[in-house]
């Protein structure tokens, strides 16, 4: 592995054309982090009454060169405005001249993702990390923005040791090891600081209990991306037969572009309940993660029943990992009354090769072939192949083995399509005008899921009905879902999602949590229920590090620091989500077994504060 790194790691993270190399996927790329932004941020508007600064400070903190420190914090509007009039009066009265701007989203997001435009010194905002192992992905946030983290790095931050890391932590021999690199990569972050985090709220969460009960809360709420047991589990009460879900963000159309699908919780369930994947995310609450904080890399079989690697000579002096996959045999498609077909390797194959994204380390690449085409990923370099009807092989080149004890990510991400749907507009050539790309095609919502969509009317709902012919019926672990049929349901705003709630038109709500203010009365309603679930996003202020569009001062990671311990972060928890939820100190969360657990905590503390500084040749005076 060291040769590698040494050999190639310039190639792999300090280049676009490894991940990106094509102008498209330069486009899919810019298109998924939109969705991120405005579709996915999950908006809980809260109105709080915001401390106002105690005073003007008549000493003001100077750079070691005595220039004055005085720089802008941008926000979005809502509660994020809120937190970040919070953060300034905190410096502003530690001496620090911040001003606050509330930018419209729209412009927030393109200043963010564009560090070298300008527009921001600093901002704060949030990120939905995720739980084990999702949260994987949050490494490109601090990767090379040049190469890995492209379009990711909204800081700019740039370190040679994190982006060796990060590559190795993606290619991990084993889940020791992979916990090893990212302990490692905490601290490193936790010293330099190009985010300072904030809180980590509670999903304050409520759902009817007169017509379903027997809700499945996983980390981050009942409808959180992995969450397809919420949907499997829920039991009626007084035979109903339909619940609806209440959601704020619905994408304008069901375009096989997985990616921007997983980004909004009602199209991850799209894909989660329609299609499915070769391995399931196991059913998780806090009591399971502790008895077994392994649980989410392991494999939990759904379309794949289980796997074996073998090895053998690559002809150059090395070794060919071979992941030999059996599946389920007898698994229908939604059309299998009117096609006659079952789930074949075929379908796999075909949905590796023409239809998932193919830009992951994790993926059987031919890496080497990959190179020497610019970077450019044919569906030729995809070394997967059928053995027979319910059998495929996949080949990982020399440096790129799988962890034998982790389940490949992507088998929970990647829906599997149908080959009989897809293949006569995905093999077309690209010059035929019949040609479909799956990322701009809308497909025909065929899969093997317990739901099939019936009706999906853009930015209104999705209606689902039962698929009685399911390969889980009577399979343990599994069953047919007691409900015949679900409805999602978008609202304008919060408002609107709660008042619906309250009326009885929907029975639960995703993305946007309970106000802290209705929690009482919704707890004495003999009608609803509410829960209080580890939460997902975590807030924190980034610092724009681009090296000639950054301010200097937040250049330096000693005033990073400082600026971390003037912030009085338990305030803000308190005040704008009523105490419910953490402080907290990674990226990773700290229930995962890939937790840090001995990083610096940045606790309120001005003295601290201003030791650091006076020890950095910082001055404060008028």
């Amino acid at each position: 592995m060291g040769n590698w790194l040494s050999g190639k790691t310039e190639w792999l993270s300090g280049k676009t054309d490894i991940k990106y190399s094509r102008k498209e996927e330069t486009r899919k790329m810019k298109s998924k982090k939109w969705l991120i932004s405005l579709g996915l941020a999950v908006v809980l508007v809260v109105a709080f009454s915001i401390p106002a600064c105690t005073g003007e400070p008549t000493e003001y903190w100077h750079t070691p060169g005595d220039v004055k420190i005085e720089f802008e914090l941008a926000s979005p509007p809502g509660e994020l405005a809120d937190i970040g009039s919070m953060i300034v009066t905190d410096l502003q009265d530690f001496g620090i001249d911040v001003t606050h701007q509330v930018i419209d989203r729209t412009t927030f997001v393109q200043y963010m993702y564009a560090p070298d435009q300008g527009g921001m010194d600093a901002f704060n905002y949030r990120i939905l990390a995720g739980p084990d192992p999702w949260g994987d992905w949050v490494w490109a946030m601090v990767a090379d923005p040049e190469g890995a983290g492209l379009y990711w790095s909204t800081t700019w931050y740039q370190d040679d040791r994190i982006d060796e890391l990060y590559l190795l932590n993606y290619l991990a021999p084993n889940l020791t090891a992979k916990t090893e690199y990212l302990f490692e990569m905490q601290e490193i972050l936790a010293e330099d600081l190009p985010f300072m985090y904030l809180v980590r709220p509670d999903f304050i969460h409520a759902h009817r209990t007169d017509e379903w009960t027997n809700w499945h809360n996983q980390l981050g709420g009942p409808i959180m991306w992995f969450n397809h047991w919420t949907f499997r589990d829920v039991e009626p009460v007084n035979n109903a037969t339909r619940y609806c879900i209440g959601t704020l963000n619905m994408l304008p159309n069901l375009n096989m572009n997985a990616e921007a699908l997983m980004y909004v919780c009602s199209g991850n369930m799209y894909l989660c309940i329609n299609y499915e994947n070769l391995s399931g995310y196991p059913k998780i609450d806090e009591d399971s993660l502790e008895a077994n904080p392994n649980a989410p890399y392991e494999f939990y079989p759904m379309l794949a029943t289980s796997y074996e690697f073998s090895y053998e000579d690559d002809g150059q002096g090395g070794q060919n990992q071979i992941l030999t996959v059996q599946l389920r045999e007898g698994v229908k498609w939604h059309d299998y009354d009117t096609e006659g077909k079952n789930l074949t390797a075929d379908d796999v194959v075909f949905t590796i090769k023409y239809v998932t994204n193919k830009y992951d380390f994790l993926k059987p690449v031919n890496w080497t072939a990959v190179e020497e085409n610019d970077g450019e990923i044919l569906p030729e370099h995809m070394l997967v192949e059928a053995t027979d009807t319910y059998t495929f092989e996949m080949t990982y080149i020399q440096d790129y083995h799988q962890a034998t004890d982790i389940c490949p990510n992507w088998w929970r991400w990647d829906p599997v399509v149908p080959k009989h749907i897809f293949e006569p507009p995905m093999l077309l050539d690209p010059g035929d005008p019949d040609h479909k790309d799956p990322w701009e095609w809308d497909g025909y919502s065929i899969g093997t899921g317990p739901f099939h969509l019936e009706e999906f009317v853009p930015d209104d709902y999705y209606y689902y009905e039962r698929f009685d012919d399911y390969w889980g019926d009577g399979v343990e672990g599994w069953g047919l879902p007691a409900a015949q049929e679900v409805l999602y349901q978008k609202y304008a705003d919060p408002g609107a999602v709660f008042l619906a709630l309250e009326n009885g038109d929907i029975d639960m709500h995703e993305e946007v949590g309970v106000p802290p203010s209705k929690i009482a009365s919704y707890q004495a309603d003999p009608n609803l229920e509410v829960e209080f679930v580890k939460g997902v996003p975590v807030h924190y202020v980034g610092f724009n590090l681009h090296p000639t569009a950054g301010y200097a001062p937040l250049q330096d990671e000693v005033f990073r620091q400082a600026v971390s311990y003037a912030i009085d972060k338990e305030h803000i928890l308190e005040v704008v989500y009523g105490g419910y939820g953490e402080i907290p100190d990674s990226l990773l969360y700290s229930e995962s077994a890939r937790h840090n657990p001995d990083l610096p905590q940045y606790a309120y503390d001005l003295t601290d504060a201003e030791s650091i500084l006076l020890a950095a040749g910082y001055t404060k005076h008028a």
